[in-house]
């Protein structure tokens, strides 16, 4: 059965005010449409009216942010990152930031019954953080992901790059729960975010791991290349955590950042990665080396995750300046610029579909000649880097209040 919508202006099915924002995607499934908010709150909708079926709320969220933290511009903060399931227990992992009450936080993993919010696992999900680093200066946007059994969880900095923070991925057994492994950036100085504009770290086949990383902190010069450790860089990892290989975008200084997309893994072996030099690296995903570089994309910062449409072999890159910038994998060239969103697209049903957030609109292309081919009002504010999820005839998008569902 195709998933999304049809190729015309969707119909508003229904809205569900939840009371807080939704930053990650909404999830489907076990026949229930699955959320998570900033106040910590996660809930299970019925797909055909929104009805609330379950709800179950993980803790305090942090508020205040810019006062506690000294910068950051999402408060409150609770749960921000797209959760994961593992199908095969039907185990929903989300992590939620949590105000302790006495001046810190930490970030929590919990694993929830999908089909009835049951919590099953609830452990620290906190890297092994040293020399000065806090939690609160940690913000865990980059989506879950979930491989051999272990919740993937990556960690940047709050907007503003305050405090002493690294970039971080943690591995969590889901299993045993205390079994918990680590990777730093800039393990040699400070930052190297790994945040993605909210999209999750691909993985192989194989089971490795691919994450981008952002400029150190405090920034480096303009020019280039940035001086600390996998910072501005396409990083592989193995199961374990331990680095494979690394690719340096040499020209990003600055806040230049090209963690500001997650990697996309491509047929014919190869990963595809962009970030505020506005350059496009098509990179060997067995070393990482470069196949190719197509440059000038989007005219403004690239700023979302891409979306990759296999049929015709193009990739959709949202643009901070307002676009979707269409990359043909095939011709290693820059194709036209879609006007109209500014957000990360997905390809459901054969369009592509992304968000305008300043203007609260949905809006579909044709992937082959980026011809617009409907738009619908969401009738609610879009936080940026939303991106549209599915289930059968159904498109589900993220709000700053809840979620709302086209058909």
């Amino acid at each position: 059965m195709a998933y999304g919508v049809p190729r015309r202006s969707p119909h508003k099915a229904w809205s569900a005010d939840l009371g807080g924002a939704v930053r990650g995607q909404a999830l489907v499934f076990g026949g229930h449409v699955l959320a998570a908010t900033e106040k910590n709150m996660v809930v299970a909708l019925d797909p055909s009216t929104g009805r609330v079926v379950w709800s179950q709320t993980l803790g305090r969220p942090l508020t205040d942010v810019a006062g506690r933290s000294g910068c950051g511009n999402i408060d409150p903060l609770g749960i921000t990152s797209t959760p994961v399931i593992d199908a095969a227990t039907g185990t929903m992992y989300v992590v939620a930031e949590i105000d302790d009450g006495n001046g810190s936080v930490h970030h929590q993993l919990f694993g929830l019954d999908a089909a009835s919010g049951a919590v099953r696992v609830d452990v620290p999900a906190d890297p092994p953080i040293t020399g000065g680093q806090q939690a609160i200066h940690l913000l865990q946007r980059a989506g879950l992901a979930f491989s051999g059994g272990r919740v993937i969880v990556s960690y940047g900095g709050n907007s503003g790059d305050c405090g002493n923070y690294h970039g971080w991925v943690v591995s969590i057994d889901a299993q045993h729960p205390g079994d918990l492994t680590s990777f730093e950036v800039a393990s040699d100085g400070e930052g190297g975010a790994i945040w993605q504009s909210g999209g999750a770290p691909a993985i192989d086949a194989g089971g490795n791991i691919f994450v981008t990383s952002g400029n150190a902190n405090p920034d480096p010069p303009q020019g280039g290349p940035d001086p600390k450790k996998y910072t501005e860089s396409v990083i592989k990892l193995d199961a374990a955590l331990k680095p494979l290989a690394s690719y340096k975008d040499v020209v990003a200084g600055g806040d230049e950042d090209l963690s500001t997309a997650n990697p996309v893994l491509l047929p014919g072996g190869l990963v595809f990665a962009v970030g505020k030099t506005d350059i496009g690296f098509l990179l060997r995903a067995s070393d990482l080396t470069v196949v190719a570089k197509v440059p000038h994309i989007c005219g403004s910062d690239p700023d979302g995750g891409p979306a990759y449409d296999a049929h015709t072999q193009k990739l959709f890159v949202p643009c901070r300046g307002g676009g979707i910038q269409v990359v043909d994998i095939a011709q290693r060239s820059r194709g036209r610029l879609l006007s109209g969103a500014d957000s990360s697209p997905v390809v459901l049903a054969g369009t592509v579909w992304a968000l305008n957030s300043d203007e609260g609109k949905v809006v579909g292309y044709d992937p082959s000649t980026g011809v617009r081919v409907g738009t619908a009002d969401v009738g609610a504010d879009l936080p940026v880097f939303e991106s549209p999820s599915a289930l059968p005839g159904m498109m589900l998008v993220p709000t700053a209040t809840g979620v709302t569902a086209f058909d």
